[in-house]
Order: C-alpha cells, then sequence, then structure tokens
C-alpha cells in the first residue's frame, strides 16, 4: 500500500506532460514546443534524486524523448522548417549535452565505488555503470543526430565541444580496455600458478574482467564511429579494437586457436554432410559441372589476356605477358572453386577467415619467399631483362629461360639450367649483354717491340674488313693501345651485331694470329733483360759460374 502511494506521488509530476503521439503533425509545434519545455524541466529532478529514483526517473524521461525526437525527426522529412522547429533543435542539443556531462559523472562513480565495494556488491556496481555507459552511448549518438538535423535546417551550432568530449571519452575508454587487457593477463598467468582449490574464484575474475572489457569495446567501437564521423584521429582506437575483439592477432599462431578453427570447419563440414544427405549427389554434380565450366572459361580468358598483352601497342615483356595471363587464369579458376563450394552448401565465412589465418602463418614461415615474391614483382615492372636474353646475374653467365614470382630460371652457356631466387637477382649487378641490338668485341693483341706496328694495325684492319660479320657503323678501331714490359699492344674493337658476338671474336682472333704468322708479325713471350755489374777480383770466375748455370737452366 506504501509502495502504491510512493510510486503515485513519483509520478504524478510526470503524468502531467501527457502521452507524446507517435505521429506528429506540423500544426503541432506548439504543443512539441511545451513537450520540450516540460522534459527539459524534469532534467533537474533526475540530476538530483538518487541512483535509483535518477535511474527511474531518466528511463521515463528518456522514452517521452524518443517520441518527441520521432515527431521532430518527421517535421525535418517533411522537408518543415519552421522557427520554431528550430528553436526545438536547438534545445534537443541543450538538454542531450546535459544529460551526458551527468551520466557520464555517475558511471565514473560508479565504476569507482565498485572498486571499494565488497565482494556482493561490486557485480551490482559494476551493473549499474555498465548501464551508464550504454546509456551514455545512446545520448551520443542522439546528439550526433541533432547536429545533422541543424546542418539539414541550416542552424549554426558549434560542434567544439561534441568533439572534444568524443576524444576524451575515447582516450578515457582506450585507457580502461588496456588496463583491463593487462588484468585479464595478469590474472591468466596466475591461473598457472594457482592451487586447484582456488583456481574457480581466479577464473571468476578472469570471467568478471572478460565481460567488462567486451562492454567497454562495444562502447569504445560505437565512440570511434562517431569520431571518425567528425574526422578525429581514432587509428590507436581501431588498432586496439582490432586487436582485442578475436580479429587476427598474435594470438591466432597459438596451436590451440588454429586446431579449434580446425576443429571448426570439421564440425561444419560435418553438419553440411548429414543435412544435404538426400541431395548429396546432385550437388556434387553440380560443383563438378561448375568446375569443369570454370577451367574452360579460365582457358579461354587466359587466351584473351595472352592476345591483348602481346599486341605491340602494350610493349610489354614476354615475363609480363605471362604473368598477367597466369594470374586472370587462376584468379577465374579460384572464383569458380568458391562459387562451387558455395553450391554446394559450404559457407564460405570461416574458410575464407581460415585462409585469412593461414595466410598470416605462411607468411611468418615463408618470409624468404616474400622477398624473392616482391622482387619478383619488381623485376616484372621494371623489365631488366626478357625470356631469351643473355645476361650475368648473381655471378652467373646464360640465357634466360623462364620466370615466375619466386625465382629465375637460367641455362649457361654449357647447357646447365640454374634456378635463382629473385631477391638474389635483384639485389645485386643485373647486365644484360642482348639488351642492345649491337655490341662491341674488345680484343687485344701484343706485337715484339722490333716488328713495325703500323703494318701490324693494317693487317689487323684487313681482317675486320674482310669479315662479313662485322659492322661498317660505328667503324671498327685499330689503335695501339700500350707499351707493355714484353710487348707492344694493338687493340681491335669492331661492332657487331648482339647475336654475331662469339662467332666475331674467335673467327677475328683466329684470323689475326694465322696472318701475323704469315706475314712475319711476332707475338712475344714475356722476357726480362738482366745486366750484372761485378767489381770484386773474382769477378771472373763469378761470370762464369753464372754462365753456366743460366746455361743450365
Amino acid at each position: 500500500m506504501k509502495l502504491g502511494r510512493f510510486l503515485l506521488k513519483l509520478l504524478m509530476p510526470l503524468m502531467l506532460l501527457g502521452l507524446a503521439s507517435t505521429v506528429a503533425n506540423a500544426a503541432d509545434i506548439d504543443h512539441m514546443l511545451k513537450q520540450q519545455t516540460a522534459i527539459s524541466a524534469q532534467v533537474e529532478k533526475v540530476t538530483s534524486a538518487a541512483e535509483e529514483e535518477s535511474l527511474f526517473l531518466e528511463d521515463v524521461l528518456r522514452r517521452k524523448n524518443n517520441v518527441l525526437r520521432e515527431q521532430i525527426g518527421s517535421e525535418i522529412t517533411k522537408g518543415a522548417a519552421p522557427e520554431k522547429l528550430k528553436r526545438l533543435v536547438v534545445a534537443q542539443s541543450d538538454l542531450l549535452q546535459t544529460l551526458i556531462d551527468f551520466s557520464e559523472v555517475k558511471a565514473a562513480k560508479l565504476f569507482a565505488d565498485s572498486r571499494n565495494a565488497e565482494a556482493a556488491e561490486k557485480a551490482e556496481y559494476q551493473f549499474l555503470a555498465q548501464q551508464r555507459l550504454s546509456t551514455v552511448d545512446v545520448y551520443y549518438n542522439e546528439l550526433s543526430a541533432t547536429f545533422d538535423w541543424a546542418k539539414t535546417l541550416e542552424i549554426e551550432i558549434d560542434e567544439t565541444q561534441f568533439k572534444q568530449d568524443l576524444t576524451t571519452r575515447g582516450e578515457a575508454l582506450y585507457d580502461i580496455a588496456i588496463y583491463l587487457d593487462s588484468r585479464k593477463k595478469a590474472l591468466d598467468e596466475r591461473l598457472k600458478f594457482t592451487a586447484e582449490a582456488d583456481k574457480d574464484d581466479v577464473t571468476k575474475q578472469s570471467i568478471a574482467l572478460v565481460q567488462l572489457q567486451k562492454f567497454l569495446l562495444s562502447s569504445l567501437n560505437n565512440t570511434v564511429s562517431l569520431m571518425e564521423k567528425y574526422e578525429l584521429d581514432v587509428t590507436d582506437y581501431k588498432q586496439t579494437l582490432f586487436a582485442m575483439t578475436g580479429d587476427i592477432n598474435a594470438d591466432v599462431l597459438d596451436i590451440n586457436v588454429a586446431w579449434g578453427l580446425v576443429s571448426e570447419w570439421v564440425d561444419s563440414f560435418k553438419e553440411w554432410a548429414l543435412d544435404n544427405t538426400p541431395s548429396i549427389l546432385v550437388k556434387l554434380l553440380v560443383f563438378c559441372v561448375i568446375i569443369w565450366v570454370s577451367r574452360t572459361l579460365a582457358k579461354g580468358v587466359a587466351k584473351i589476356v595472352k592476345r591483348s598483352v602481346s599486341h605491340s601497342k602494350m610493349e610489354f615483356s614476354v615475363l609480363m605477358q605471362d604473368f598477367f595471363t597466369s594470374i586472370a587464369s587462376k584468379a577465374v579458376t579460384f572464383i569458380g572453386i568458391l562459387i562451387a563450394l558455395s553450391q554446394i552448401g559450404i559457407n564460405l565465412g570461416p574458410l575464407l577467415t581460415g585462409f585469412g589465418v593461414a595466410g598470416v602463418i605462411i607468411g611468418f614461415a615463408l618470409q624468404d619467399t616474400l622477398s624473392n615474391f616482391a622482387s619478383g614483382l619488381m623485376i616484372l615492372i621494371y623489365r631488366p631483362f626478357d625470356v631469351k636474353d643473355l645476361v650475368q646475374v648473381a655471378g652467373i653467365q646464360g640465357t634466360v629461360s623462364h620466370m615466375n614470382l619466386v625465382s629465375t630460371t637460367i641455362r649457361t652457356l654449357d647447357n646447365q639450367t640454374l634456378v635463382i631466387p629473385n631477391n638474389k637477382i635483384w639485389g645485386d649487378v643485373i647486365n644484360n649483354m642482348t639488351s642492345e641490338r649491337v655490341r662491341r668485341v674488345d680484343m687485344v693483341f701484343g706485337i715484339g717491340y722490333d716488328d713495325n706496328f703500323d703494318y701490324a694495325k693494317q693487317i689487323a684492319m684487313d681482317v675486320l674488313t674482310s669479315n662479313g660479320m662485322v659492322l661498317k657503323k660505328p667503324e671498327p678501331n685499330v689503335r695501339l693501345h700500350t707499351l707493355n714490359e714484353s710487348s707492344v699492344d694493338l687493340i681491335v674493337r669492331p661492332w657487331v651485331k648482339t647475336d654475331d658476338y662469339w662467332d666475331t671474336y674467335w673467327d677475328v682472333t683466329e684470323e689475326i694470329k694465322r696472318q701475323f704468322d704469315a706475314k712475319g708479325i711476332t707475338i712475344p713471350y714475356p722476357q726480362r733483360d738482366v745486366h750484372l755489374n761485378l767489381v770484386d777480383n773474382n769477378s771472373e770466375q763469378v761470370s762464369e759460374i753464372l754462365k753456366g748455370k743460366v746455361e743450365a737452366k
């Protein structure tokens, strides 16, 4: 009986506000203003009441304000923009800002009380604090929507304070989430060394922390969404949400997590098999048909792409052409496989998630291979060589046989096949000997000091002139190069087509040797003159001994 009188006395001032209609009419804006005034007047009662009474009054106020906001939104949607409607929007902005400030103070106090409360009351305080946080999230979203109304009605409302409050709230939630995460890790570490009898208590604390952390992360996620809307920096907050909400992070490398994912896939497959047993054969037939069609399409797409990229105007290298062709073919095949799997009832969500997890694990395990992959892309883009080019890479000389994104196959001049990782090629000097159409053949021939070098030069030039592979332009060059210790060195430098390089080198060398021998030009052996000045009494004896030794040698 007393409770009924208390509720009647409590509700009496609120009942005077009346129940607003869910659909407002443009002619009732004056009535809406009266409602707004009455609701705003109730804020003082909400902020001054005790905790439980305050929660009750605030809940009633919020529900009535939601009805009023629906009416305001309906009027704005109709395109109405009278001055009184603008006053309503401004009043809503002030009301919500007041409620946000009040609720945030209350939530902070409740969290502080929960830390100092006994175990029996701690959960109650935390529950009330979470309710307050949820209410604050609602108020922030409503205030953001109110600012959108203001822009629609061309009302100038300063959003600076709102942005500052968002930033402050984001920092606070971020710090609390990090703190709870460290507490959770500490409890997990403590659990390893806790006696069996005390493990239940530690486990309960850990579960409570996880639940509280999830709640705070949800509130942080809402705040981050609003901060993004107003172009505020949310990089750190997004990283925290990414790491703490179960997305890919270092924890997925744990074998238990990986095994859990495998078990989930197996269970999903079993469930699919049991549910689709009656039509399993039909679905398998559809699966095979889709795979066959995708393979056929992949071959057709590969031919079309090959024809397109091999067009002369595209100027793609053979390596780049093969790359585009392979990627297009494999992409069509992969899409076909995914479609086929979806047609037989396999849920692609966990499968794609598994691919992501596997990608991270494989990425850590195959860092060198990824380095080769990146180097292969750079080689394809910058094209330092192409298939059939004669190159010298990583200390190996040979012809490029073929290449993929991981390695390059070189066929040496003595017909050995060598596979070289791409990062060894890209990280070293690349010498492409066939990138130009013509090359200069550099040869050096030594003649004796007693020979006529002008005559030797003429012989060498005649040999070059008579050789059909030597080009007229650029002109061949024969010059006296070095006065060496044992010989006078001539350089012989003809220009030839790249394909004729070695044939010219060997033919010219052989012919010049033959002509020098036929025309009396010597190619001397290395020699050194030694002069002895003997001044002692035994000079003749020493001279005879040395002479004998030299002749003996």
